[in-house]
Formats: structure tokens, C-alpha cells, sequence
């Protein structure tokens, strides 16, 4: 008996002391005293990272957020515990930090600590050679996607304002929209600005890329922020660059609009990026944005759930709620299904791109009409992990870099201005191109307050009852966080779905790509939304005219200010279509015009065998009634800072049949050549053929650019066509799928005559602002749960639930009736202070 006491007492002790061990790792009373730390601060990565480590003076670099701004304070303690504080990230009241593992759990436990995240390396998402990197046809070259995702068609558009007014330049040229006013931030790998498609000069100061810095630290501005890698220099290209290394034949989406290039450095961490965001937002405060710095686009990441904590998730939301940037990030290329592995732990997406205010891009095949085989799945069980749209990912030719790793694995492609390469890094700036285009001209886009991020909670919208994979937010119909962008909101509605379900590209074995039925799953937009694709192929063109006509409705007096920000996307959508119409404007001249630059080297002069040659072909389309052809040619032939010379000459073919018909018709006035052709009727509807050729050499250029080093003479071409309008002459002009170009009207001839006037018309597609202007109406807002008040929502409360409500209501009275009781019962039981005090009263007079 005795020793059954015994035995039951220690039970009893062995219980106690396993339960005081579990409190200790729970209570929040001694999280102070927990070796464990509180791995709820930690992200996924850290926690992981400490559970394996195996020595114990072992350190990390660490992200860590607090709980309001850093304090010297905070910084002391910091150092006290043991930890050394490396950079500061006030957007996010935190910075970076290195410690050992006991002293990260010891700060976890800190109640100051908001969150702790490790500080890895990024993946940059392309494919290298040995992953299916190298172009599979040499002829598929960047000018086709653009035309792939109708930026051409954008820009094609003439401009016919709200009182129906053509709008001109003051050249007398149709004016476009391609994005000029507006910047993008290029935040990856940086930028070789010293590539003759980023005509950068000073800082601020250049016409392409305005400022260029990498990260050491602090923010170096330097005019190559790219050294290592050449991944950003590419995808720099594809978001603006200006094609001049080929004549114009190249350029990127936003060909006409600005570029910022930010370089995370070699080795490039989470922190490096998270300052570079930071720096997008202390330049894109609204009332602080001299360059209109709106979007920031991201081709980096690594796989991951949505993590509302996190440093990058938090300063993504800050720049979309706090100033109104579009942050777009690449969907990653781990390929996979959509089902299986991906929904139950495996997911595949970007972590960062499943941020609900980011946009999420899909890699599709060069002619987007597939998505990759390496582009990775979302969850089908969870929206908010599915891309938000696609563009062109696979063999996409852009700005190549010198001296970079990407470059020597490209340099077989054969040319050293252009390379091709594959990834959802390559479809991700066509979406960043994009978003300047249309915030250049919809600058009143910001976030969406009526519309959210698609989300499974609970069920799911494919697998039905209880099947809701990863991250579940009871709140994501009412939070802050769940909110998007406008841009997202008009990139989903206009985006071209139809005939891409199930169509995979070959060379992804998990995807069957069989599992999207026949009416397909509709995303809150109402359109078709899946977890390859998100909602299809971006279309520019169809984007600007609803992202105008939204700034029309918001803005109808057209003075640069918001009068009616009732509007939302959902509004314009219903009119937006027509705008987009064609129609024939007469213009009152007999001659029109096409003007180009170019940046020439003597990997220029044709396929003649060379080792590297760069196509700089460039055409001009030759319409009825042309009589005669001007060309003006100006090279830049002498530069004494690299102590270069060179001759070029300009080559013309009418009519592509071989010859050069500009050879006797060329003569030198100043620095300028001077073509004069006679164009007959057999040139008429064809295609002009256009080649600079020459040679130059230079002694200085190492010194200028290590990189671009060789002969290099910038120069620009201006062609001007007199027609014969003794009978009416339009001009329509169907574009080259190889190649984007146009005419436009120009001053008339010393010959020309007013009785001329309105026979040479131009037939094209139009944005027609007059056509929707017309069909806007006043917006009548219906009031809001608030704005009904209280006794209206009592009323609502009582005539839907009303026994509940009776219930609910007796409860009250008689709960007031006892506690009136017991005031007065202690009113009368206790004795009272009497004070003086002072009572002033106003009477109102009737």
C-alpha cells in the first residue's frame, strides 16, 4: 500500500513536470523564458533553418520587423541580446540583423518583435540552355511579341479626343500612346545602361533609363547596375527598352516610356530586394513623383504560400494602398499540375506573387497561344495562389548584357546585342510594359476598394466542399489586405482566354492539362480563370481603352484632377468598347512621314558570314500615289571623347527586290545625306526596304564602356513621301509581323494646293474618347450600412431574425432593471462625496 503511494505520487510529479514543460512553451506569461522562441514570429524558412542547425555559434541574417518605429532604444537591446544590427528598413519598422540561433529565439520572445524572417538568396526566374533556355525556332524574335500581346496595335491607334479633335504632335505626326511620361522600376539584377537601347546619360537626365543604381549596402548610382548576372538587362529591354541597337526593330512594350534600373547586387537576398522596394516607394509618393514612377516590376521570388507578414507582402500592400504602384511579380517556372503535390505543401507558386495587391504573371509560348511547360500551377484548390494573367515566356529576344554569366551561355545565338531566353522572368515585364502604357494615360488608377483578390475559404471552387487548400483568412471579404490593384482588376476583364484551356505546351509530364471543363471556372471578374494561366493572354490594346475610358469618367473636365471617383472599373467596362473603333481622317497635305533611330555598329552590316550580326532592317510602307521619296540621313560620324570616325551610308530598296535604288541618288549637305528617289506605280502597297552600312573605328571606346566598347554611331533617318492627289488616296497600313511601322501626315509641298483639301485620307484604328464620352452617365450611389444608420439596422435586425431578436431584447431590459438595482442599492449603502464643481449651460433661443 505504501509503495502504491508512492508509485501514484510520482505519476503525480511526472504529470506535473510535463505540464509546466508544455506551459512554458505556450503561455505567453514566459515566452520570455522560452530556448524555443515563438516560432509564430518566424517565417516558414527561419523556423526550419533553426530546427536544423547543428552548430551553435552558427549565424543568420535575419529580416526583423517591430511593432512601431525603431527606437535607439531597440537598437541598444538589439546589440545586448547579442545580435549585430546591419541596415535599417523603416517602411516596415525593422531592418536587418546577424545572430546566432539561441539569441533570433531569445529576440522572438521580445515583445517588441512583430516578425522574423530569414534572409535568403532569390531565384531569378529564366531558364539557362541546359533547362530548354535556347530559342527553339532563331526566327522568333521580341518585335513578334509585341505584336503577340497587341502592344503594336496600341500603338497604331490614333488619338481622337473628347470634343473629336484628331490629336497631333507638333511634327504634325498622329500622336500615340506608348508610355512616354511614365516609369518603371526594374528591379532585378540592374540594367547595363551602356546598351545603346538604354540611351542613359546622368542621372535623371536621359531619355530611357533615368537612373541606374545597384546595392552595395546603400543605393550606387552607377551606369551599369548589372555586372553579374544580365538577367534585368534583359528584362529591361522587354519593358521599354527603345530598339536602337536595331533600328527601332526591337523595342519593348512601353517603347516610348522611361525606365528606372535598381540592381539587388550579386548574390541577390530578400533584404537587397526589400530596399529596392522601399526606394520605389520614397520616389512614388503621389505628391512627390517628378518622374511618375507607377509600377515595379519583379522577375525573382521563391515558391511559397501568401505570408501576410512577411517584409516583402508588407511593403508590396504599402506601395499599392499607400501611392497607387502597380507591383507585378513573376508566377515562378516550377511547372507541376495544379493538383496533388501543389495543394498539400508542395505549392509552386511565387510566394510573393500570391501577395493579393500583386499581379501575378503566367508564362505562355511565343505566340501565347499554350502555357509553358515550366510555368508553374497554382493550387486548384486555392484562387489565391492561381497567376492572374499570362504573356509571351518562351524564346523571347531582348537586350542582351556583355560580361555576364547569361551572356556567355548565349553568345551561340550569334548576336551581341539581342538574345533570347525563357521564363516567367521573360513573360513578367511584357505585363511591366504594359502597366506604363496604361497608367500614362489612366494616372487616376489605384487600388480597387470594391473588388478582391480571388479566395478559397473553407470550400473550394473546384473541389468543392471542404477542399480549401493553404492559407484561410476568416476576414478576406472585409480586410484591408485582400484588396487589388485597379490595373489587375482591367489586365483580368480584357484578357483573351478563349480556346487556352487545357492547351499545354509539350514537356511537362505531371500536367495531363485535361481538367478544365467545358464551361470553364469563373474567377469574381465573371471571366475565365484558371490555375495554369490565370485569365489569359494580356491584350494592351484593349487594356488602354477601358483604363481611358475609366480616367474619362473620372476626370470629365480633362484637367488632370479626379471629380468623380464614384466611378469604378466595373463602370467603363460596360462602355469601353466603344472606343475602339476605325475610322478615315482627311488631313489636309500631299505628303506623309516616318522618322527612326538607330545606334550603328559594324555587327549591323548584314549577314555576310560574320560570326555576330544584329538585324537592323528597317521598312517604310510606300502607299498609293507615291511619286517621289525623301530620305534625310544624319549620322553622328565623329566623337571625340572615344576618338571615333566612321563613313555610313544609307541603303534603300523599293519595292524588297534586291537592289539599292538609293546608290547615285544621295548627296552630302553638312552632316546630313540627302536621298532623292522617283517612286513608280509598280512600288505602290509594298514595303520600302531600309539598311544602314558602313565602317568607323574608334581608339577610346574601352575607356568610355568596357563593355560596349566597339564603334558605335548613333543616327537618325526621316523619310518623307509626296503623293499625287489628282484622285483621292487613303492610306491603310497592315503591319508586318515581323516588324512595327507608320506613316503619318506631314507638311505639304511647296506644290500643293487648298483645293486638295480632304483628298488624302488615313484609314486606321482609332481610340475615339469622343464615342464614350457620349455614353457616360451621372453615377447615383446608393447608400451604405453606415450611411443607413443604426436604428435602420436594428429595424433590419429585427424584422429577419425576430424571436431572437424578442429574446435578445427581454434579455437586455431585465439585465438593465439588476444593474439599476444595484446602483441604487450601492447609492444607498455608501455615503457620497460631495465636491464643488462649476456647471455652465448655454440657452438656445428659438
Amino acid at each position: 500500500m505504501f509503495m502504491a503511494k508512492i508509485q501514484c505520487k510520482k505519476i503525480h510529479l511526472v504529470f506535473f513536470l510535463q505540464l509546466v514543460f508544455l506551459l512554458s512553451l505556450t503561455s505567453p506569461l514566459v515566452q520570455g523564458t522560452n530556448p524555443y522562441g515563438d516560432v509564430d514570429k518566424m517565417d516558414q524558412a527561419l523556423e526550419l533553418a533553426l530546427h536544423s542547425v547543428t552548430d551553435s555559434d552558427e549565424s543568420f541574417e535575419v529580416i526583423f520587423q517591430l511593432q512601431s518605429q525603431v527606437s535607439t532604444e531597440d537598437l541598444n537591446r538589439i546589440n545586448q541580446l547579442g545580435a549585430v544590427h546591419l541596415n535599417d528598413a523603416k517602411l516596415i519598422n525593422g531592418g536587418l540583423l546577424e545572430a546566432t540561433p539561441d539569441v533570433i529565439r531569445e529576440l522572438s520572445t521580445w515583445n517588441r518583435v512583430k516578425y522574423l524572417e530569414l534572409n535568403r538568396e532569390l531565384d531569378f526566374f529564366y531558364l539557362p540552355p541546359e533547362w530548354g533556355g535556347d530559342p527553339t525556332d532563331p526566327s522568333v524574335l521580341m518585335h513578334e511579341t509585341t505584336h503577340v500581346v497587341r502592344a503594336t496595335d496600341a500603338w497604331h491607334r490614333a488619338i481622337i479626343d473628347a470634343d473629336g479633335n484628331v490629336q497631333f504632335d507638333l511634327d504634325n505626326a498622329f500622336t500615340e500612346w506608348d508610355g512616354d511620361g511614365t516609369a518603371v522600376v526594374d528591379l532585378d539584377t540592374g540594367v547595363d545602361s551602356g546598351h545603346p537601347d538604354f540611351d542613359y546619360l546622368e542621372p535623371w537626365t536621359g531619355e530611357k533609363v533615368i537612373y541606374s543604381a545597384k546595392w552595395n549596402g546603400v543605393w550606387v548610382e552607377t551606369r551599369n547596375s548589372d555586372t553579374s548576372s544580365g538577367h534585368g538587362t534583359h528584362v529591361g529591354g522587354t519593358i521599354a527598352g527603345n530598339g536602337d541597337a536595331s533600328a527601332g526593330r526591337r523595342a519593348g512594350v512601353a517603347k516610348g516610356g522611361q525606365m528606372v534600373a535598381l540592381g539587388t547586387g550579386d548574390g541577390a537576398s530578400i533584404f537587397a530586394a526589400e530596399q529596392g522596394l522601399e526606394w520605389t516607394y520614397e520616389h512614388s509618393i503621389p505628391t512627390q513623383n517628378t518622374y511618375h514612377i507607377r509600377v515595379v516590376s519583379n522577375s525573382w521570388g521563391t515558391d511559397g504560400d501568401y505570408d501576410p507578414n512577411g517584409a516583402i507582402a508588407t511593403i508590396t500592400d504599402k506601395l499599392t494602398f499607400d501611392n497607387g504602384v502597380a507591383v507585378i511579380f513573376a508566377a515562378s517556372n516550377s511547372g507541376g499540375s495544379g493538383g496533388g503535390g501543389e495543394c498539400s505543401g508542395d505549392l509552386r507558386t511565387n510566394v510573393y506573387a500570391n501577395t493579393p495587391s500583386a499581379i501575378s504573371v503566367a508564362a505562355l509560348t511565343h505566340d501565347g497561344t499554350q502555357v509553358t511547360s515550366f510555368s508553374s500551377r497554382g493550387c486548384m484548390n486555392q484562387q489565391h495562389t492561381w497567376p492572374d494573367v499570362g504573356a509571351p515566356g518562351r524564346d523571347i529576344w531582348a537586350t542582351a548584357p556583355r560580361g555576364t554569366a547569361i551572356d556567355a551561355s548565349t553568345r551561340t545565338q550569334g548576336d551581341l546585342y539581342y538574345m533570347a531566353i525563357s521564363g516567367t522572368s521573360m513573360a513578367t515585364p511584357h505585363v511591366g510594359g504594359m502597366a506604363g502604357v496604361i497608367l500614362d494615360i489612366a494616372p487616376s488608377l489605384g487600388v480597387a476598394d470594391y473588388h478582391r483578390e480571388d479566395h478559397d475559404e473553407g470550400d473550394s471552387l473546384v473541389g468543392g466542399d471542404g477542399t480549401a487548400a493553404y492559407g484561410q483568412f476568416e476576414d478576406w471579404d472585409t480586410g484591408n489586405y485582400s484588396r487589388v490593384h485597379e490595373l489587375e482588376l482591367i489586365l483580368e476583364l480584357t484578357a483573351r482566354y478563349e480556346g487556352m484551356a487545357n492547351s499545354c505546351e509539350d514537356g511537362n509530364a505531371d500536367d495531363a492539362c485535361n481538367d478544365i471543363p467545358a464551361e470553364c471556372y469563373r474567377s469574381a471578374t465573371g471571366q475565365c480563370h484558371d490555375w495554369r494561366i490565370g485569365h489569359g493572354l494580356t491584350d494592351v490594346d484593349a487594356a488602354v481603352a477601358l483604363a481611358r475610358t475609366l480616367q474619362l469618367m473620372r476626370d470629365q473636365d480633362g484637367d488632370g484632377f479626379v471629380d468623380h471617383p464614384e466611378y469604378t472599373v466595373w463602370d467603363a467596362f460596360e462602355i469601353y468598347e466603344s472606343m475602339m473603333v476605325e475610322t478615315s481622317i482627311p488631313v489636309n497635305t500631299d505628303r506623309v512621314s516616318h522618322s527612326w533611330k538607330g545606334d550603328w555598329n559594324h555587327f549591323n552590316n548584314g549577314a555576310t558570314g560574320a560570326v555576330y550580326y544584329t538585324e537592323d532592317s528597317h521598312y517604310v510602307w510606300i502607299p498609293n500615289g507615291t511619286t517621289q521619296l525623301e530620305a534625310r540621313f544624319v549620322p553622328t560620324e565623329f566623337d571625340l571623347d572615344t576618338a571615333q570616325g566612321g563613313a555610313l551610308q544609307l541603303e534603300i530598296d523599293l519595292g524588297e527586290d534586291g537592289s539599292n535604288d538609293a546608290q547615285g541618288a544621295c548627296s552630302r549637305v553638312s552632316d546630313a545625306w540627302i536621298c532623292d528617289l522617283d517612286v513608280e506605280s509598280s512600288h505602290w502597297n509594298t514595303w520600302a526596304h531600309f539598311d544602314v552600312v558602313g565602317q568607323a573605328v574608334t581608339f577610346l571606346g574601352i575607356l568610355n564602356d568596357p563593355e560596349f566598347f566597339e564603334s558605335r554611331i548613333p543616327y537618325t533617318v526621316d523619310v518623307t513621301l509626296t503623293l499625287d492627289l489628282s484622285s483621292p488616296v487613303d492610306i491603310s497600313i497592315e503591319q508586318r509581323p515581323d516588324f512595327y511601322s507608320d506613316l503619318d501626315p506631314a507638311e505639304p509641298s511647296n506644290d500643293y494646293d487648298s483645293d486638295y483639301d480632304g483628298m488624302l485620307t488615313f484609314t486606321r484604328p482609332v481610340y475615339d474618347q469622343q464615342a464614350v464620352a457620349s455614353l457616360i452617365e451621372p453615377k447615383v450611389t446608393e447608400p451604405t450600412d453606415d450611411e443607413d444608420g443604426f436604428f435602420s439596422a436594428l429595424g433590419n435586425l429585427f424584422s429577419d431574425y425576430l424571436g431572437a431578436s424578442s429574446f435578445f431584447f427581454l434579455f437586455v431590459v431585465f439585465t438593465a432593471v439588476g444593474i439599476g438595482y444595484l446602483v441604487r442599492s450601492r447609492r444607498l449603502d455608501e455615503p457620497k462625496l460631495l465636491v464643488e464643481s462649476s456647471i455652465e449651460a448655454e440657452l438656445i433661443e428659438d
